[in-house]
């Protein structure tokens, strides 16, 4: 990859894969040359999370007419809320110059891919699954945000968009932070 043309990634991968924990590593090492997209959604802040550093919180309303003006390069509703992202946000990070990374459901990232190199951009797709199914039920319960009937839902939902991997530039298994840092590194500073 070079800093000259605008290289966008995109991780994705089930909830509670790890997509998240993986992001901030990758960007504590190479804060200089990648910048996460921060997506937008209608729901509900978590305790902890900021405004314009996590998501961006919108009202339902305010999202339709994002969808409406066609200010929103993707989105998708996902457990019953909307996530997506801009073209404010893209733009924000490639004045940057750096290369702006999406961390998105599997949903999204069937669409986002597509109009990104329609409009001329290089995007390289990563699949984050996890080592198994009973690891991640771990993990999400981990989270101490799940109930249960949400969490089994989570699951089911999980299953079906580890169906979509095969879509994906490269598939990689989160076994250890460690492994997957280099993993990702290996392949996106390769090129």
């Amino acid at each position: 990859m070079t800093q000259n043309s605008p290289h966008i990634l995109i991780l994705s991968g089930p909830s509670g894969v790890g997509k998240t924990t993986v992001w901030e590593a990758l960007h504590t090492k190479h804060a200089d040359y990648l910048e996460k997209i921060v997506t937008t959604t209608t729901r509900t802040k978590r305790e902890g999370e900021e405004h314009g550093k996590h998501y961006y919180f919108l009202p339902r309303e305010d999202f339709q007419s994002g969808i409406d003006s066609g200010d929103m390069i993707e989105y998708a509703l996902v457990h019953g809320n909307y996530y997506g992202s801009t073209f404010q946000e893209l733009e924000r990070i490639v004045k940057l110059g750096k290369h702006p990374l999406y961390i998105v459901d599997p949903q999204g990232m069937v669409h986002l891919k597509p109009l990104l190199e329609h409009r001329g951009y290089t995007v390289q797709t990563f699949f984050l699954l996890p080592p198994s199914i009973d690891e991640l039920r771990l993990r999400l319960s981990g989270r101490g945000t799940e109930q249960s009937d949400h969490m089994e839902l989570r699951l089911a939902n999980a299953l079906m968009e580890m169906e979509e991997q095969d879509f994906y530039d490269h598939k990689i298994i989160n076994t250890t932070l460690e492994e997957t840092l280099e993993t990702l590194a290996t392949i996106i500073f390769s090129k």
